[in-house]
């Protein structure tokens, strides 16, 4: 009987276990069908596009042969449930141990928040810091996996490629020019941009701080043949992996989005100008002895010229004179002058496949002695890209074309346009060949490559004037004279040589063009032009300190 009874109460204790276990279990799976639940309402009420960069991976961004650029991998995120914390103060306190920068008390109020099922604490965490919270095994805190944004080559096309917000939204640059295809997912976004050439712009203009003091810089290459820009580089530059870290300094993409009074590579624009209206012989010789008088101004050449009484006009561009410029616009007129500074894209915000292009600060008033400035530089702001674009007709047979950023390029673009004939691009062409190899232009050359470019020197505008102590220095450029294929535009923000030397373009902005253009000509497939033995390393020449080189 004993025997029996004591097997009853086995069998007793063991339905009790299993009935017990069967209650946990279902339980359990409550809790845990409620915890999704929670975690997914979470989402939803704060940030729901977690879940949607989960589902969907945005696209990669790659150059035009494919090297990476931009790319998302998962990561991790740090959320909390503040209903099941007890102690808020302690739990702030050790996510504070591990993650720089949290305030505790802001912290501790949230987290405090019973009413609240879900908050972020912290996005993007790098591994490290999860293991380390992990660690601290406090309750209440969960890890998000989500999608971050990443950017292999660093600082390389920072300022174009533009970064993502937390929630994966492109914020800036071509990350935001093409959100809705990069969040779409699928082939990776192409550009026209080459990896090598990009790299080798951006290092020289990082090593152009060396050489001088300046507030900073932009540099372009631009395939001539198609728009594609090869190149575009904005100094200082950054980080899109560290997008809240840039100095205020770096924000301005002053390649693109900021605009300034360029100086004299405006003048093979008068010139072309001229030449296209039938209005100038590349024969004709001008008299720049003296001041010209518009109104109450007068334009002065800051530099004696040689033999000023007859000039040419290819000297009018090497030696860099206001007064043969401002001679040669009169004959055109500022109508003219106008309307062929419109067709090169220069007086209008440009309409492209790209981040947007500041817009150009134009003269509300196109009369005499605005045509005189203009003829020069000085009085028409326009940003470096659109500058750039200007000069891709003298490399490409008189052809306008709007610069582009995605490959493939159609060799059929509908915005090509002829805006001057193949006469008048070569005939300005030869002319800035001259200005390298004679004029101001000396210290871009490269050998083997060709150079044929204008510099430029505009002292930038203040409260009480043009200041002669702030200026831009620019350098124009297009590459192999002989079989141009590029064109190259480098523009230095209050540049001081650090050698005491002068501070035009003809010190700073062309001695940075040429290193660029050395570096850069052979990683773009172009091979050396070598005609004779006689070319040789430019040597540094004196070149005088005038606003209008």
């Amino acid at each position: 009987m004993t025997h029996r009874g004591a097997g009853r109460r086995d069998d007793y204790g063991g339905r009790r276990a299993r009935l017990v276990a069967l209650a946990l279990g279902v339980l359990f799976a409550v809790i845990v069908g409620r915890n999704a639940q929670v975690s997914l309402q979470g989402r939803e009420a704060g940030q729901g596009a977690a879940i949607t960069e989960a589902e969907v991976r945005r696209a990669d961004i790659v150059d035009r042969r494919g090297e990476l650029l931009a790319s998302s991998l998962p990561g991790w995120s740090l959320s909390a449930d503040p209903r099941a914390i007890w102690d808020a103060g302690e739990v702030a306190r050790g996510v504070a141990s591990v993650l720089p920068g949290i305030d505790v008390e802001d912290l501790t109020k949230r987290l405090s928040d019973k009413e609240r099922r879900f908050i972020w604490i912290k996005r993007g965490l790098s591994q490290r810091q999860k293991q380390s919270l992990f660690a601290l095994g406090l309750e209440g805190l969960r890890f998000e996996e989500e999608m971050r944004r990443v950017y292999p080559r660093g600082s390389l096309a920072g300022h174009l490629l533009g970064f993502t917000d937390v929630d994966g939204r492109g914020v800036e640059g071509l990350e935001s020019a093409f959100d809705d295809r990069l969040r779409a997912g699928g082939e990776p976004l192409r550009l026209t941009l080459d990896a090598g050439a990009q790299f080798a712009l951006e290092a020289e203009l990082d090593r152009a701080i060396e050489s001088f003091e300046m507030k900073g810089a932009a540099g372009i290459i631009v395939d001539a043949s198609s728009g594609a820009v090869r190149a575009i580089a904005s100094w200082p530059a950054v980080n899109p992996n560290l997008p809240a870290e840039r100095a205020e300094v770096a924000r301005t993409n002053r390649a693109s989005g900021a605009v300034f009074e360029l100086g004299s590579i405006f003048k093979p624009l008068t010139v072309a100008s001229a030449l296209e209206a039938g209005q100038l012989s590349s024969d004709d010789l001008f008299d720049v002895s003296a001041p010209v008088r518009i109104g109450a101004a007068t334009v002065r050449d800051s530099h004696p010229l040689d033999h000023a009484h007859a000039v040419s006009v290819a000297d009018i561009i090497a030696q860099s004179s206001n007064i043969g410029a401002v001679q040669i616009a009169q004959r055109i007129g500022p109508e003219r002058q106008r309307e062929f500074l419109a067709s090169l894209g220069l007086l209008s915000r440009m309409d492209y496949d790209g981040p947007p292009s500041a817009a150009p600060l134009t003269p509300g008033e196109w009369d005499g002695l605005t045509s005189a400035t203009v003829s020069y530089g000085h009085g028409i702001a326009v940003s470096p890209l659109a500058f750039a674009m200007s000069f891709v007709p003298f490399a490409n047979g008189g052809f306008y074309l709007s610069p582009t950023f995605l490959e493939p390029v159609d060799p059929d673009r509908a915005d090509r346009r002829q805006v001057m004939s193949s006469e008048t691009a070569r005939t300005v062409l030869d002319m800035m060949r001259y200005t390298v190899t004679s004029g101001t232009g000396h210290n871009a050359d490269s050998v083997g490559y060709e150079v044929a470019g204008k510099t430029g020197t505009a002292e930038k505008p203040g409260p009480d004037g043009y200041d002669p102590n702030r200026n831009v220095t620019s350098f124009a450029a297009v590459f192999p004279a002989s079989r141009p294929q590029f064109v190259v535009l480098i523009v230095l923000d209050e540049a001081t040589p650090r050698s005491g030397e002068a501070r035009t373009a003809a010190y700073t902005a062309a001695t940075i063009a040429g290193h660029v253009i050395s570096r850069a000509a052979p990683l773009l497939g172009l091979e050396p032009i070598m005609t004779s033995a006689e070319e040789a390393q430019p040597q540094l020449q004196a070149v005088s300190d005038a606003r209008s080189l």
